[in-house]
């Protein structure tokens, strides 16, 4: 049976820098009311029923030693790496399958338990067995280094897919260029065929109104007058 502790009750479980909140049947915490006690650097979430924790969890920066063991984590937020004064964490006996990236800020870190999550079968050899201090110690260091390759990786990643789509953009602008410059060219030479056809248009206009004007002038000479002569004889006849 879950519940939700008063603000009276999470504040009466605070000794000293250590807040005990296991044992509770929280399927959540209570994010704000840690917050609310900044002396509470020590807090025991053990053996509840978290599922997850929300985003709002990693403003919790003044932790310095979390236990989140036997509870039912399947992943830690995004941010989690936000609560860099981490000394000791404990996620013993959760479902985790990995740690976010944001981790390799969690520079303090020098004591991490991991056993008992499927994470612990997916990198062996990091995590060890962590049945020991020292063991849970070498964790810490070998995680945090694992977690620092895998950043590596995904930024050398992240870049080559960058160095990729631009390239892919730059020959797709080049190919719109090129498109361009084709289109322009046949527009040129549409315009310069459509000025050459005007042009013999023009011409053929111009000689077939030469040669009506022509036609028109040869109409419109008068005949070669009659010879003189012969037009006496004609007057003499009549006389």
């Amino acid at each position: 049976m879950t519940r939700n502790l008063s603000k009276e009750e999470i504040k009466n479980k605070l000794d000293g820098e250590e807040l005990d909140l296991s044992l509770c049947s929280l399927t959540k915490v209570p994010v704000k009311e840690i917050a609310a006690l900044p002396k509470a650097r020590v807090v025991d979430l053990s053996c509840n029923s978290l599922t997850t924790l929300t985003e709002t969890f990693c403003s919790l920066r003044q932790l310095v030693r979390l236990d989140l063991s036997k509870n039912a984590l399947k992943e830690l937020p995004q941010e989690f790496g936000n609560l860099n004064q981490l000394k000791e964490l404990d996620l013993y006996c959760n479902q985790l399958s990995g740690l976010p990236l944001s981790c390799v800020n969690l520079e303090n870190l020098i004591w991490l338990d991991l056993k008992s999550n499927p994470v612990q079968k997916l990198w062996p050899d990091v995590i060890g067995n962590c049945l020991s201090k020292a063991e849970c110690k070498q964790c810490a260091k070998n995680v945090l280094r694992h977690l620092k390759i895998l950043a590596i990786n995904e930024e050398q990643a992240k870049l080559a897919f960058e160095k990729e789509q631009k390239a892919l953009e730059e020959e797709k602008e080049q190919h719109a260029r090129e498109l361009r410059k084709r289109q322009k060219q046949q527009e040129k030479q549409l315009k310069r065929e459509a000025y050459e056809a005007t042009k013999r248009h023009k011409k053929v206009v111009e000689e077939e109104r030469s040669k009506i004007l022509q036609a028109k002038d040869e109409c419109m000479e008068p005949g070669p007058p009659e010879p003189l002569i012969q037009a006496q004889g004609k007057s003499n006849n009549v006389n």
